[in-house]
């Protein structure tokens, strides 16, 4: 497949690339033509370590409904519910027009997810992420991240370079997620009951539900959607994206 067919379902994003701050750089006077670069990066950590929560019977629902339907650009839709969730959505654009003949375009994305040494303990408790018919329609670079829960981790990244006739266009991503030396203690919770002569005991489990229902249908593009429940998970969805002058013509 050509690259220009790939390449039409975020042609939106390409056009807005000029709107973006990628940084173009000088001209060098001794030559006819710009031999700088159009770059645009992306450099993210996120780490979570070194924490505890204890959840007694606790709700956390992250839930959205009805919306983002039939929206386009680069959206970005963050939910979360609960303790020491991390989530971003971040795009990295560069682009270099016909000035740049001997330049390059060059966007990248470096991006860490790290969780070490915590520790979670759920007693009868219930987590639910749910997505309801949201995000249908939609066309573009779309990134919905939704958690409920505990120290979880979500990221959606797009990155573009975009030369119409300069030397190089380049985009990269290293995504890199790391877990170590955490603990999950899932337990039920009960609770006395007297009732006349005999008592008797109530348990409650721990529930953990993510729900993608009648959503992203019909939806163009650069979609990304991590929805979860419970606890230490990490996600991530990235694009990179090169077009050189033969794509761009």
């Amino acid at each position: 497949m050509k690259a220009q067919h790939m390449l039409k379902p975020l042609a939106f994003t390409l056009a807005a690339i000029l709107s973006t701050g990628a940084f173009a750089g000088g001209r060098d006077h001794h030559s006819p033509a710009p031999v700088s670069a159009a770059t645009a990066e992306i450099t993210d950590k996120q780490d979570i370590k070194n924490s505890t929560v204890t959840n007694i019977s606790t709700e956390n629902s992250a839930f959205a409904e009805d919306s983002v339907n039939g929206a386009s650009g680069n959206i970005g839709v963050n939910i979360v519910a609960g303790d020491n969730n991390q989530q971003a959505n971040a795009a990295a654009l560069a682009t270099a027009d016909a000035a740049f003949m001997q330049g390059a375009a060059i966007a990248s994305a470096s991006i860490k997810q790290e969780s070490s040494e915590n520790t979670l303990n759920n007693y009868g408790t219930s987590n639910d992420s749910v997505l309801y018919k949201s995000a249908n329609g939609s066309s573009g670079n779309l990134g919905v991240n939704m958690a409920a829960g505990n120290f979880n981790q979500q990221k959606n990244d797009l990155v573009v370079a975009s030369s119409q006739k300069a030397y190089n266009a380049t985009a990269s991503a290293n995504v890199k997620q790391e877990l170590k030396d955490n603990v999950t203690n899932n337990e039920m919770s009960y609770a006395n009951s007297n009732s006349g002569h005999h008592g008797h005991h109530t348990y409650t489990p721990v529930m953990n539900t993510a729900d993608l229902t009648s959503s992203l249908n019909n939806a163009s593009g650069n979609v990304g959607a991590n929805l979860v429940a419970g606890g230490g998970n990490q996600q991530s969805n990235t694009l990179a994206i090169a077009a050189g002058c033969n794509a761009c013509k």
